[in-house]
This record gives structure tokens, sequence and C-alpha cells, in this order.
């Protein structure tokens, strides 16, 4: 089962996103970044509209950049037009409201303790990550149940078929 992880950045923000990318190493959540997610020569709006709509998670890096950036707002809208959970991380003291839609989100304050944030960041993307596994791993068995259920109706219907 996979556990898609959106990460919204500037592109000036890479190093960051980098240190967040190697605290998932080692995990089984797939993460897409657009800068290496998306291939030279493929359309990044449809990939990246794609990658959201996809995700099980949607991780912000919010800072100045992203702030001016053309695309981290329009990712931020249709994450929250698809209703996914956000993870707002703020690089900078200078942006510490989050925009619009988000704004009364709580959010990690990378700027004050990065070291602590990532690591607070990784326990809480792999914590939803077991949320899904559970979620997942219990609608199986109750499928399964009802499978039974619904064989041995049908092996009782057969039963008192043939006993007529």
């Amino acid at each position: 089962m996979a556990f898609k992880l959106f990460i919204s950045y500037s592109t000036q923000d890479l190093t960051q996103v980098g240190l967040l990318q190697q605290q998932l190493q080692g995990t089984p959540i797939e993460v897409f970044i657009a800068e290496h997610s998306v291939r030279p020569s493929e359309e990044l709006a449809p990939k990246i509209s794609t990658a959201i709509a996809e995700s099980d998670l949607f991780v912000l890096l919010w800072s100045e950049s992203a702030k001016a950036s053309e695309w981290v707002p329009q990712e931020i809208g249709r994450a929250s037009a698809l209703g996914k959970k956000i993870l707002p991380l703020v690089l900078s003291e200078s942006v510490a409201s989050l925009p619009g839609f988000i704004s009364t989100l709580k959010y990690l304050a990378v700027h004050k303790d990065p070291a602590a944030s990532l690591q607070t960041a990784r326990t809480m993307i792999l914590e939803e990550y077991q949320k899904k596994t559970a979620f997942e791993a219990q609608a199986a068995k109750e499928k399964s149940e009802k499978e039974a259920l619904a064989l041995m109706g049908i092996g009782a219907f057969l039963l008192w078929a043939f006993s007529k």
C-alpha cells in the first residue's frame, strides 16, 4: 500500500525540501517533489494536479519565496478544494501567518528549531501513514468477513435447496 506525500515549495527552498526528504528516507512514503518527479519535456500543471489529487498528505513549506510563488498558492488552493490534510512547515518568522483558506491551521515553526521541527514532521507523516494502513487493514478485514458471510449464506441456501 502506497502512502503518497506531496510537498509544495518554492524552488528557492530546495535545500529545506532536501532536508525533509532525507528525514523520510527508509520509510514507505512516496514523496512527490516537482523538481525531481516531473521529467524535462513533461507538462508541470497536469502532473502536479494529479499528484495533489492522489496524495494522502500535502506538506507546505511556507516561506517568503513560497508566498511570492505563482505555483504554491495554486497548489494550496487545489489541496484545500480536494479536502486534503495539510501540514504547514513555516521556514521563516517573517511569514508566520498562513494564507487564506489555511490561515487557521497550526503549523510547525521550522525557523525556530529546524532539526526538531523536521523530526516532528517525520513523526507526523509516519502517523498519517499508520492511520491509513490501519484503516485499509480494517476495511480489508470487513470486506473479507462480508464475503465469508455471503458464501455461508449461499451455502446454506444450496443445502436447503438440495434438501427439498
